[in-house]
């Protein structure tokens, strides 16, 4: 194995073996539409090429979460093993078709709308690269937080391929292959496929089965046509299917107070089985003996999505300064989610899509096409990328049915099931154009300008649906609706339906429009090679980003518009090689201010008497920070890598509404929405919840790693040891919850090693690795609505796994 490999292991660079002796050598990257020195390019990206993924054990999106600076993935949002990506503190919790996420993933050009299906097990993969800060100007809407992009191996004119197999516990057993096919000389074709199967790591008492287990597909077909010295044609026909069980929690009793407990205790709960929730979570708490990944859920819950895509890029160099790009996109995702969201033994809170025989996935068609110029003039000292960008996304089917119940008997001998459902339909249109020069006015001096104007609109249908009480007895016999999910039933004689049928009840529909200029402008200092400093650059950057805005529940059950999130960043950066270029030093000071950023909370409907969920917007918002990525080639064997980030957020402006129990016998405050709940009466009132922590922003991470290359006639043995920290991370949700402390995670840390193998001829690769060496269980999710329920849920990481792979290559 080359010493390549080596460097982007430990600091994502690649190092190769120069006649000179063993230097740092240039990285080159797209983050602007163009390929560039890194150390040249005035914005914080971390590049990471095939070699370097895959001697660091990155298999998917997920396992990016410790290698670049002020990045949190995980292996799931909620209880859904989705993607669920933050960057610098930026994501998004909500994964409705009518919210995108701030962080773009874009593969090959194409961006990925939906997060279903998007945790990309990597495969033939040649590059990832990580862009921090808002990247409106070229990547537009949906990246105010930063960008993921992937880029995968193109067919090349040589016959070649890999199989590949990788073994570990939990019953791992992963499989792997690429096959390049030269057609002709200008034609050429190349098959890349993968699976991942694992057992569950999360056992349910309830049911007896494991949970979070993994059970993954993937095929990517290229073609790519060389159609002459001037233009190339790619073809991407793409499919991945997932098939897993979610990921439940365990539950934690906070207090007492919640609303909606309070209230389904006395109405079904109690009468029903003679204790409370709080008692039900107590019961899945103490579960393992306090196993924080042994459960107790009664639903369970599965997760099903399927993706299907197809680009066609076409590149037709004009000359040798001017070049046109295509980038014609279509993706389709049909995803399917059931979550549990008390955590317990009993049906208090379930959100379902399939449970229900009426259930169904939701479908998201996608269509995209963009244009761009790329040229330079004035003898290459102006770079220039200009283009065009149209985007439709329409999604559909998904019906969402929230259960509460059935208990039975409920209070008065009465049947309780009380029941909020929807289908959504929603369409997403958006068009865009762009420019980005730069002028180099000297060898040291640079200056980029950038534009971007967007127009989109956003329609959002809910069709409301309703039980039909006369399908609630499988015996036919009537079932009466008195109000807060109670039923008179015909007693004795009354079985439960779990297939009763809905009946449309209403229809909610809106449309808005949002439209946002977001510019760039940086200037750049390169310097010369000195005694003490081999080359290297300042650069002072100032970007703005634009996340759309949309429509949501609000108190009154109408569908209420929530703003585009905008914001403002400031750059200044540093990318340094010392030491006879062995030492790499990149880092940068930012400052970002966010308008309107777009957080999740609940409202009461009253037209259904219960929660919804809501995107609102916080006013102000604030996040400054020092990141710093550091690579030392320390001899010619042993390579050091170390990272670090200093964060700081601040809300300083968000108001939301805060849900409480009602005393009947005053009138609502200002500004407060009373509901009757039939037992007891709510208050939906403003809170000010400025002040609190931004949620995934680690106020300090750290990462340290060494590698040495022992080369032997068996081969060259590359042995690495790499440590992560995240410190301070807030994981709350409601307002209460954020007050408790309890899910805040003041460190997460993580031990992992790996011994890497190359045979002499270069045809076998193989590794043993571990991850999580000390089993560690530090928070990494969950979801508390700890003001309904006075319960909440935790996620906590995967535990300790390891295993061998191996691969041969021809």
């Amino acid at each position: 194995m080359s010493l390549a490999v080596a460097a982007a292991l430990a600091g994502a660079v690649p190092l190769p073996v120069l006649a000179q002796g063993m230097v740092l050598e240039e990285v080159l990257v797209t983050a602007r539409k163009r390929a560039e020195s890194l150390q040249e390019t005035p914005l914080a990206v971390t590049a990471l090429d095939a070699e370097g993924l895959r001697e660091a054990g990155v298999r998917n999106l997920a396992d990016l979460n410790s290698l670049a600076p002020n990045i949190d993935v995980v292996e799931a949002n909620g209880a859904a093993p989705l993607a669920s990506v933050y960057i610098r503190g930026v994501g998004q919790r909500n994964t409705g078709e009518n919210i995108d996420s701030g962080v773009g993933i874009y593969i090959d050009d194409i961006y990925l709308g939906r997060p279903d299906g998007a945790l990309l097990d990597l495969n033939d993969i040649q590059s990832v690269q990580v862009l921090r800060g808002p990247q409106g100007t070229l990547f537009g809407k949906n990246t105010t937080g930063g960008a993921l992009v992937f880029t995968t191996n193109k067919p090349v004119e040589e016959f070649e391929g890999s199989v590949g197999v990788r073994v570990g516990n939990y019953d791992r057993l992963d499989t792997e292959f690429v096959l390049n096919l030269p057609l002709t000389d200008t034609l050429w074709t190349r098959f890349s496929g993968v699976t991942r199967k694992r057992d569950g790591h999360i056992e349910n008492l309830f049911d007896g089965k494991d949970y979070m287990d993994e059970d993954r597909q993937s095929i990517i077909w290229q073609t790519r046509w060389v159609a002459s010295d001037d233009l190339t044609l790619d073809l991407n026909l793409n499919w991945a299917d997932t098939d897993q069980r979610m990921r439940p929690m365990k539950c934690a009793n906070v207090n007492d107070t919640g609303w909606q407990a309070t209230l389904f205790n006395a109405l079904a709960i109690g009468p029903s089985t003679g204790r409370t929730l709080a008692d039900f979570c107590q019961d899945a708490a103490d579960a393992g003996g306090g196993d924080m990944r042994t459960v107790i859920s009664d639903l369970g819950g599965e997760y099903k999505a399927e993706n299907r895509g197809a680009s066609l890029v076409a590149e037709w160099a004009l000359s040798t300064d001017l070049s046109i790009k295509s980038i014609s996109g279509y993706r389709y995702t049909e995803a399917s989610q059931n979550d549990e969201l008390d955590h317990t033994g009993i049906p208090f809170l379930h959100r379902t899509n399939t449970v229900h025989p009426e259930g169904g996935a939701g479908e998201s068609d996608q269509f995209s096409q963009e244009f761009q110029i790329i040229g330079s003039a004035f003898d290459d000292r102006l770079q220039y990328v200009t283009g065009l960008y149209w985007f439709e996304e329409e999604s559909k089917g998904r019906q969402s049915i929230s259960f509460l119940g059935p208990f039975d008997p409920a209070i008065a001998n009465l049947f309780f099931l009380n029941l909020s459902a929807d289908t959504q339909t929603a369409n997403n249109d958006a068009v865009a154009a762009y420019a980005q020069l730069e002028w180099e006015f000297n060898p040291q001096w640079r200056a980029t300008l950038g534009l971007r104007y967007t127009d989109e609109s956003r329609e959002l249908k809910i069709q409301d649906l309703a039980i039909d009480p006369s399908t609630l007895d499988l015996n036919g016999g009537p079932a009466i609706p008195v109000g807060g999910g109670l039923f008179v039933v015909q007693r004795p004689g009354f079985e439960y339906n779990p297939g009763f049928a809905l009946v449309e009840d209403g229809v909610r529909q809106r449309k808005v429009s949002n439209n946002d200029l977001t510019p760039m402008a940086s200037i750049q200092y390169l310097i010369d090679g000195n005694s003490w400093l081999d080359q290297g650059s300042f650069y002072l950057t100032y970007s703005e980003g634009f996340l759309s805005g949309g429509l949501s529940e609000s108190p009154t059950g109408e569908l209420e518009r929530f703003e585009p999130e905008e914001v403002e960043n400031i750059e200044l950066g540093f990318k340094l090689d010392l030491l006879q270029r062995r030492l790499r030093l990149n880092g940068a000071f930012f400052y970002t201010d966010y308008t309107n950023r777009q957080l999740t909370t609940l409202v009461i409907n009253p037209e259904v008497n219960s929660p919804s969920p809501a995107t609102i917007n916080a006013a102000e918002s604030t996040i400054k920070g020092f990141e710093l990525e550091s690579t030392w080639l320390a001899t010619d064997n042993l390579i050091i890598g170390f990272n670090v980030t200093i964060t700081d957020g601040d809300i300083k402006e968000f108001m939301d509404e805060q849900i409480t129990i009602a005393d009947a016998s005053v009138p609502p405050g200002p500004g407060c929405v009373r509901a009757d709940l039939t037992l007891l009466q709510v208050d939906s009132c403003p809170n000010d919840r400025s002040g609190e922590n931004l949620p995934r922003l680690a106020e300090q991470t750290y990462l340290l790693s060494a590698q040495y290359n022992l080369e032997t006639a068996y081969g060259t043995f590359t042995p690495r040891l790499q440590a992560s920290w995240k410190l301070d991370m807030e994981f709350c949700f409601d307002a209460l919850s954020c007050t408790t402390g309890l899910w805040f995670e003041d460190e997460q840390f993580e031990l992992s090693a790996r011994l890497g193998w190359v045979s002499p001829d270069e045809r076998w690769v193989g590794s043993l690795f571990g991850t999580n060496l000390t089993d560690e269980d530090y928070i990494n999710g969950g979801t508390a609505l700890v003001e309904s329920s006075g319960t909440g849920g935790f996620a906590v990481a995967p535990p300790r796994m390891y295993g061998a792979e191996i691969q041969y290559r021809f």
